[in-house]
């Protein structure tokens, strides 16, 4: 009997030609898809932020082809085509014409302000495939405008949960459902175009189907989508076995609890063994009394977002992809909550923290091959802050609306390059960044300013890529509301191998300002020349703004990569010459010195960064013992690009510095063997915060002085270890 992957071959083998043109005929309806309901939709979710995707599914719910906008959005669907069937199979029915809504996420969706539109595609009365498009409203009800409800303790707070309805029937919108779900949203115009524009794009997959099935008929389409699942299924298997096999550790800490008394934690064990993944949850936190849990359907959002691009970056995206991967977590953990739990905060809280740590653990493992290193990224940028505004606008009008500047973060760095500016967040494959004046003209805010955010990104020998800065005031109206971004106090965004990390997300205001005067006289004011009141302490979570208010709002930024004292000097006054690192911290963070005039003095810097690092080479180690390698010592193999595992001609093997100083044994945690100290937030980061309950430990190797970790760790707990390879 032949395998999967001799009937895919076959398949490919018999007519490669077809094969091919079918899957390019396949993502070219997806993309069908997307052009139809960008061009509906009403959102700007949709038209200015791309917070959407659509995607075709094989009869049984399997991912045939996906769209390349919101990854989180790739698994959820195929859940929701998967719990229609379940639910409605036999009542009300699955007919051709028919259309399901459903934004229950545990029926499929991350969250319930995720609309999913899913449809049966019949031939001859025959289910071919399904189609599917989802997307963030604007608003659904609940506690508060937007629907995203942070102090919202179980679901029934969020707004309208709707199990898989039957929308269409039989191609004809059904009234009394379609009027029953703009009754339940303040902003019901728009959200009728949204619904208009999801079943449209459904009806763009049924026409580009029928096309297709018009010229190789169903049989031979069921073939090719067969083997092309098949096809995704052996490649990445095929890249795992060419991975080492080891246990890597990640964890992702959310913002304290006080309902929990501590601060809640994403805890992931991924193991790769031959060509399968396991990823473990089990250690993560139980379930909390805020918005911020997760359902399976987010927790494998997360993992989808971590797994596709960075394993499966040349590699089909469909279900093929799933199948060499396990998932384990138990029901009541945050990144697997029961119902009624909330979970509108999710991208912000759990689901966030299993694509970061799914992220990190893929990256850590890929750096331990020679072959995939460059593929290892540092951590993306960390949970993104909600600031919105809300209130009447200019022509009277009930507005709530956010900029999503915070979507143009910049991207973790990696080993041999900088991580781009303004990229966007990791599980958006493909961004558009808000319009400016797009956002002026249904927004009653003005821009003061919108640029790149110096520092923002942390420091490395690669430096993070740097975030999107906005100043906004309100415009043309007496007042608005703000929801203002509140102070994250705890990072996630660690850097890789030494680098440092990412900025947090912030926000601060400015009350009783000049910046009129200072218009009036034709200028545009930087916000540190404005003269105001500032509030003290954090903003409230909502906040009344007058004409003369202005906010600045600070968006998480990509991590760094390797010790910033290894940034080469060119690169760091290019950085001063941009604009993208300030005076201080080309000083603070790469252990620059500058000259009279701003720029870099070569011969200080280089004398300055020798001090620093002879000062880190007499840092207390934890174990103190001294090992020495048998003979020559060969490189087996990488942990990341500045650490090594090396084997003597006794055959002993040991994790080394790069420079030949030798940490340890293999098989130990060589943390133990480093020099640690805990470090103040300050020396590594702009307005970075670190909980009371939270340190940062910087470890460095005694023989060179280089950092090869900085770990946002308990305060207390265990020297992290991360890879542990069999």
């Amino acid at each position: 009997m032949s395998t999967l992957a001799e009937r895919a071959d076959e398949v490919r083998q018999a007519d490669p030609v077809t094969f091919e043109v079918i899957r390019h005929r396949l993502l070219g309806i997806t993309t069908e898809q997307a052009a139809r309901l960008v061009t509906i939709s009403g959102s700007k979710h949709v038209t200015e932020m791309s917070d959407y995707n659509v995607g075709l599914y094989l009869p049984d719910g399997s991912v045939a082809a996906m769209g390349r906008t919101i990854l989180f959005h790739s698994s959820s669907m195929a859940a929701t085509v998967r719990a229609v069937i379940e639910d409605c199979s036999d009542n009300p029915g699955i007919g051709p014409g028919d259309m399901f809504v459903v934004n229950d996420p545990w029926k499929g969706t991350v969250h319930a302000p995720d609309f999913a539109v899913v449809a049966p595609l019949h031939i001859d009365g025959q289910l071919v495939l399904w189609a599917g498009a989802m997307m963030h409203m604007s608003d659904i009800g609940g506690m508060s405008e937007g629907s995203m409800v942070q102090a919202a303790s179980e679901i029934y707070q969020e707004g309208l949960i709707l199990p898989p309805t039957k929308l269409v029937e039989n191609g004809r919108v059904r009234g009394d459902v379609f009027r029953m779900i703009l009754n339940n949203c303040r902003h019901p115009a728009t959200m009728s175009l949204d619904l208009k524009g999801l079943i449209a794009a459904n009806n763009a997959a049924m026409e580009g189907l029928e096309k297709l099935v018009g010229r190789y008929g169903v049989e031979r389409l069921q073939r090719v989508m067969t083997a092309l699942i098949q096809t995704s299924e052996t490649r990445l298997r095929k890249r795992l076995a060419q991975l080492p096999d080891a246990t890597i550790v990640a964890v992702g800490y959310m913002e304290f609890e006080r309902t929990l008394g501590d601060i809640p934690e994403v805890h992931l064990e991924m193991r790769k063994s031959g060509d399968t993944l396991t990823f473990d949850f089990s250690k993560s936190s139980p379930q909390v009394a805020n918005s911020t849990n997760c359902t399976r359907g987010g927790m494998m959002a997360g993992i989808s977002a971590a797994l596709l691009p960075t394993l499966a970056y040349d590699i089909p995206w469909n279900e093929g992809l799933y199948r060499p991967i396990e998932v384990i977590c138990p029901d009541g953990k945050i990144c697997n909550a029961r119902k009624p739990a909330a979970v509108s905060g999710n991208i912000a809280g759990a689901v966030w923290e299993v694509e970061n740590t799914a992220t990190v653990a893929l990256s850590k493992l890929v750096a331990c091959s020679d072959e995939f290193l460059p593929e290892a990224q540092a951590s993306p940028c960390g949970r993104p802050g909600s600031l919105g505004f809300f209130g009447v606008n200019q022509h009277g009008e009930r507005f709530m609306g956010r900029t999503y500047d915070v979507l143009a973060s910049g991207a973790g760095a990696y080993s041999h390059h900088d991580g781009v500016s303004t990229q966007g967040h990791h599980d958006i494959e493909r961004l558009t960044v808000s319009n400016v004046e797009a956002l002026e003209l249904d927004l009653p805010m003005l821009y003061l300013r919108r640029g790149l955010a110096p520092d923002s990104g942390g420091a490395g020998r690669q430096r993070g890529g740097m975030s999107l800065l906005g100043v906004y005031k309100p415009h043309v109206v007496s007042s608005t509301f703000n929801r203002a971004g509140v102070q994250w106090k705890v990072p996630d965004a660690e850097g890789a191998f030494g680098g440092y990390v990412g900025q947090e997300t912030s926000s601060e205001v400015l009350r009783n300002t000049d910046v009129l005067d200072q218009l009036a006289s034709g200028r545009i004011p930087e916000y540190d020349d404005l003269h105001g009141e500032r509030p003290d302490g954090e903003p409230p979570p909502a906040m009344v703004l007058a004409p003369c208010d202005v906010v600045r709002a600070h968006p998480p930024a990509g991590a760094g990569w390797g010790d910033p004292l290894d940034r080469l000097i060119a690169d760091v006054q290019a950085d001063l010459d941009d604009g993208l690192v300030s005076p201080s911290a080309a000083e603070r963070y790469y252990g620059t010195r500058l000259d009279d005039a701003g720029n870099v003095d070569d011969a200080a810097s280089v004398a300055n960064r020798e001090r620093i690092r002879s000062e880190r080479r007499g840092w207390p180690a934890r174990r103190t013992e001294r090992f020495v390698a048998e003979g020559v010592a060969k490189r087996l193999q990488p942990l990341g690009d500045r650490l090594e595992v090396a084997q003597d001609e006794r055959g002993s093997r040991w994790i080394r510095c790069t420079c030949g100083h030798v940490f340890g044994p293999a098989a130990g945690n060589w943390r133990e063997y480093a020099g640690m100290k805990k470090v103040d937030p300050a020396t590594i980061g702009p307005r970075l915060h670190v909980h009371e309950k939270l340190e940062l430990r910087q470890y460095v190797c005694t023989g060179c002085g280089r950092t090869h970790a900085v770990d946002i760790c308990r305060a207390g707990a265990p020297d992290n270890h991360d890879i542990q390879l069999k």
